[in-house]
């Protein structure tokens, strides 16, 4: 099947992704999803699928001890089994949709994601941008969770993963970064039918288990009432200090901070978690934040993207502070791509850190306030009730419309993110509401709901790994035994 794309729309160039740089961006403490590993062989699928004898394996196996190439690359590179082939086989082994690169077209442009000896290095391939928030890649290991994360952290966008045959994926990233090179706008598969940004898709050749229902038929009330409520803003008087939310996974590090800040008559408040530091963010109303840049459940960048994004606290100058990476350029990146207004590399000087926030403080003196958070978390909450009244009417871009506005009103309320979100299913915007559904369970791990869709949806989008996961971490949310029940069975079907 062809799956229609949207040519990229790339932007600035993100912070240079490195070989060394991928292992520094480790997400600290945050649990993995388990990732369900292959039970069978590829050779054993093969035989099974009759493109293969068992003397062919044979020969295959000790050709591979010379070859030093997968399986299936080594079948390829004999003329024993076509590309397609085991591109599908791949795909049925490990729960992921494949893409025949020599029948696909993408354009040269998302290719400025990451650097061409890093692609080679990791045998990943960025292909296409759908639903302008999902970047989908073509990877030789669709399994390797850490990776995935790490593209995504450094393009800033949610990534899906596509399994190519290793032989036929580093042809591909060759020949891609070749024509890019040369100025190409568009690098076409020696098959390609297109001149147009195109993915050939090979999903998976068995027929998954129909998804339970991915979306209510209307949204309710009371599963709004599900999501946690914004949390109560503290009070802020004329004469207060200055109030500073120093955020890091580090204790001593914060006691450092705090002892420095509080001697200079600041305030300063102490969150050590993403998700901590966002509800420390509502209710204290800082007047500077202070962010690691890795933290547990979510990463200071994505923190700080989504405050300079919103209405509601991009006056908040924002500071990163990383051991990640030095060096001018990676700095102005950060400032650039995600609106830090400073960035202090670790370990750093006491009092250069003092200095920079007062410095930061007064600066901040001029700028226009934004309206305080009763006033926002009002607004929010106005919006998602027209949201919900526009769904249940059948309204869906009226749906999108009122959701959108209740974000730009409180960017980390959840439940604007699953109106978003379940509005987009309805429409057909299948990568849109994937994006818009892991935002939900990013500010809100625990809702059943969101789950549920997120993982219905990749099943239905061919992403059977990822499926799983989603449907494991919805086990564990749901409401009632029978829920329980049907959807261990569903695993069960799935696996």
């Amino acid at each position: 099947m062809r799956l229609g794309v949207e040519r990229p729309t790339i932007g600035p160039a993100r912070p240079a992704l490195t070989s060394s740089s991928l292992a520094a961006l480790r997400d600290k403490g945050v649990p993995r999803p388990v990732t369900t590993q292959p039970k069978r062989k590829l050779g054993e699928l093969l035989v099974e699928q009759k493109l293969l004898t068992s003397a062919q394996l044979e020969q295959a196996l000790a050709a591979q001890g010379v070859s030093l190439l997968p399986l299936g690359s080594t079948l390829i590179k004999q003329g024993t089994v076509s590309e397609q082939d085991i591109a599908r086989a791949l795909s049925s082994q490990l729960g992921v949709p494949a893409v025949d690169l020599g029948a696909s077209t993408i354009a040269t442009d998302v290719l400025a994601v990451m650097p061409l000896e890093v692609a080679a290095a990791h045998r990943v391939l960025p292909m296409a941008v759908t639903g302008g928030a999902v970047l989908n890649v073509a990877i030789a290991n669709p399994l390797d969770q850490t990776l995935l994360d790490e593209i995504s952290f450094a393009s800033g966008r949610a990534t899906l993963p596509f399994v190519v045959p290793r032989c036929a994926l580093e042809e591909a990233i060759r020949n891609a970064y070749a024509a890019k090179a040369r100025g190409e706008t568009f690098w076409r598969g020696p098959r390609s039918p297109s001149a147009g940004v195109h993915l050939e898709v090979i999903q998976p050749p068995p027929p998954m288990p129909p998804p339970l229902p991915a979306a209510p038929s209307e949204i309710q009330e009371s599963s709004l009432n599900t999501f946690p409520a914004p949390p109560t803003p503290r009070p802020r008087a004329a004469g207060d200090k200055p109030r500073v939310l120093a955020v890091d996974d580090e204790a001593d590090i914060l006691d450092i901070i705090d002892k420095a800040l509080s001697h200079r008559g600041l305030e300063v408040i102490r969150a050590m978690r993403g998700r901590e530091a966002l509800d420390a963010l509502r209710t204290s109303q800082p007047d500077l934040v202070l962010l690691d840049a890795m933290l547990p459940e979510i990463h200071g960048f994505e923190i700080c993207r989504q405050i300079k994004q919103s209405a509601q606290y991009q006056h908040v100058p924002v500071v990163i502070i990383s051991a990640i990476y030095t060096g001018w350029n990676f700095i102005q990146d950060v400032k650039r791509i995600y609106g830090a207004d400073d960035y202090i590399a670790k370990p750093f000087k006491v009092m250069e850190l003092v200095h920079r926030v007062e410095d930061m403080l007064q600066k901040a003196k001029g700028r226009p306030k934004s309206p305080d958070m009763a006033q926002a978390t009002k607004k929010a909450a106005v919006e998602l009730r027209h949201a919900a009244e526009a769904f249940k009417a059948g309204q869906i871009e009226a749906t999108l419309e009122a959701a959108q506005r209740a974000v730009n009103a409180d960017p980390f309320d959840a439940r604007a993110h699953f109106l978003n979100a379940t509005a987009f299913e309805r429409a057909g915007r299948f990568y849109e509401a994937i994006s818009a559904y892991e935002r939900v369970v990013e500010l809100a791990p625990g809702q059943f709901n969101a789950l549920k869709n997120l993982a219905a949806l990749f099943e239905r989008q061919g992403f059977k790994a990822k499926a799983a996961e989603m449907w494991l971490r919805a086990l564990e949310q749901s409401p009632s035994e029978p829920v329980r029940q049907t959807i261990k069975a569903h695993l069960l079907g799935l696996l």
